[in-house]
Order: C-alpha cells, then structure tokens, then sequence
C-alpha cells in the first residue's frame, strides 16, 4: 500500500513553466558534470544517466569498520574480562532498585503473588486495585500529551523569524511528524509501554536507531533492567560507562555475523536461557510466560557505551575516546568494537 509522504508540490518555484511545443522545440539542456555521471545510450535512443551518490557515513569501510577485527586478540580477551567484571559489580550495585521494582510489580495485584495479607489454611486475599489504576492512567494522560494525533514534533525558531526560517522549520515538523506516526510503527505501542512501566521502575529507556534491514529508524523500549550504569553515576548521560543487555536467540546472533555487526567467533550453542532480573521474572508472570528449556539457543550480548585508550586504534592515537564495546557473555569475548563519534568531529 503506498503511503502518502509530506512533500510540498510547488514544482515551479524554480524552474519556470515551459510549454509541451517549445520543449519539443526546443528541448531541454541539462549540465550533468562528467566525474559525477554515468551515461549509457539505450537502444530507443534516450540517455540512461547514472549519478555518484554521496558517500555516506556507512561507506566510509574504514572508519565505521568493525575495530575488534583489527584489534589483537589479547587486548580484545583484556578487554572483555575487565568489562564483565565491571559489569557485575555495577549488576550488584543496583540490586536494591530491581527488588524496589520487582515488588512494585507485585503489588499490582497482577500476576497473583502480591506481598502482604493472611498466610493461613483457607484465607483469602484481597488486592486493591490502586497502583494498577494509578500506572494505566498515567499512562493514558501522558501519551495523549505527549503523542497527539497529528505528531510530537512542535518546531520553535530561534534568532528572527523570517519566510525561509518558516518554512524549513515546518517542512521538518511535517517530515519528523511522518516519520513517528507512520514510518516507524512500533513508535506509539513502545511509548505506551515505556509509559505504564515508568511510575513502578521511576525511569526507563526508549532506544532509536536506524535499521539497515529495514531502511527506516526504529524504536524500542528498554527497562531500566536491561540497562546497567555504575553505582557513582548519576544519570545516564554523565556516565562513565553504561551497558545494554541483549538477550538474542543463536538465529539473530547469526544473522549479526553475516551482516558484520559481529565478528564470527566460535559459537557454544547457550543450553540454559540467561539469567533474568527478578523485575524481569515479575513481569513474565504477570505476562503468563514462563521461561522452560533454551530451545532457541538464546544468549546474552552487552553493548557498553564507554571510554577507551586504545593504542592501535590511529584515529584516537591512544588518547581516551568513546567506543561501543559488545561482548558475549557465554564465549566472553568480544564480537564488536566501534567508534562511537563522526569522522571529522
């Protein structure tokens, strides 16, 4: 089904109108520099013409290119043992949130294990309905604030307004405005979601990013959880280091390799599903999921946003330069390293 995209249709602001006869006449010239174009002559007669496109951050192999494919292997092995015990150190720190988060899931009542009340042979036990009111209209009040029907992006100029300003900073509200309502799906229902969590966790996560597969950026909601910062941080942002957790079935983590997000290592296929958190095990309760034998094969993969010194990397010298590590945590090795910043910043 075609979709109805926000372009302007004033075709003639530039060109000014021709006549069928005269173009016949006249025709059309149209400068096309050689270095950039490509023209083939078809068996009709017409031109076919082929512009160089642009090069674009993910064309550049060399810079975007996965780093732990370079790196020596005995730094990358350094590397990953250093950041898993990191990790579970800044796993333990916050070990008090996820039972504050795990106990407010309860206690909606929700998934029947609500703590509290008589524990004897024939009582019963009532729950009141208040904290699962409470989330649910949050929810509902916050998403009509937030995501109006027409779109979230309001523009606002800065400096003086003038006509051009105006009219650039409506074309962008249209074409964001598009993005979020139509091209990106699942943006609303992961809002949703993130929002009826929000009053129980007190913050959460909503990750963008752009889809190669896909061809559109998506949107996915991420517990806190899933989401691992050091005790002395004080928010997600300032923090020296902060993971996310990745749990993928041994299918995904495949299909990583063969698009070179990952590197290909050596693969021990995962019997056991990873370790949930209890405000995860809460949650699959309340859900009615029940995790039983790995049939899928599915691991635990961290991604860290961190600073790194890395001798062999040219573009950093050495110098403390901010990475995406990705480590397996089966294999405990790393399977990806990226510059994390634009070439020329």
């Amino acid at each position: 089904m075609a979709t109805e995209m926000p372009i302007e249709q004033d075709y003639d602001r530039f060109i000014d109108p021709m006549s069928d006869e005269q173009a016949l006449d006249e025709g059309l010239a149209v400068d096309i520099p050689e270095d950039e174009a490509e023209l083939e002559e078809l068996p009709d007669g017409s031109v076919r013409v082929t512009m160089e496109s642009g090069k674009g951050p993910m064309e550049d192999k060399d810079f975007y290119q996965n780093l732990a494919e370079v790196i020596d292997p005995m730094e990358l092995d350094s590397l990953a043992m250093r950041y898993l015990e990191l990790l579970a150190k800044d796993k333990t720190s916050r070990e008090e949130r996820d039972k504050q988060y795990e106990e407010g899931l309860k206690r909606t009542g929700m998934g029947k294990d609500a703590p509290g009340g008589a524990n004897f042979m024939g009582a019963s036990k009532v729950v009141h309905p208040a904290m699962a009111e409470a989330c649910v209209d949050f929810a509902s009040r916050a998403i009509k604030e937030m995501f109006p029907p027409d779109g979230p992006v309001r523009t606002k100029i800065l400096g003086k307004v003038e006509q051009e300003k105006t009219e650039r900073a409506e074309r962008k509200r249209d074409w964001m405005n598009w993005q979020l309502t139509e091209q990106i799906e699942e943006f609303r229902d992961e809002q949703e979601q993130l929002l009826t969590q929000l009053p129980l966790g007190g913050s959460q996560y909503l990750k963008l990013w752009y889809d190669e597969k896909k061809k559109r950026p998506c949107a996915e909601f991420l517990p806190i959880d899933k989401v691992l910062i050091p005790f002395s941080a004080t928010n997600f942002y300032t923090a020296q280091r902060a993971a996310e957790i990745h749990d993928i079935t041994a299918w995904e983590f495949k299909q990583r390799i063969a698009s070179g997000l990952y590197r290909d290592i050596s693969l021990i296929r995962a019997s056991m599903e990873p370790e949930e958190s209890k405000a995860e095990k809460a949650n699959n309760k309340i859900e009615g999921r029940k995790a039983e034998e790995n049939i899928d094969g599915t691991r635990r993969v961290f991604h860290i946003y961190t600073y790194l010194e890395l001798e062999d990397d040219r573009e950093s010298g050495g110098e403390s330069a901010p990475y995406v590590l990705m480590i397996d945590e089966l294999e405990s090795e790393v399977v990806g390293l990226y510059r994390n910043w634009e070439e020329g910043d």
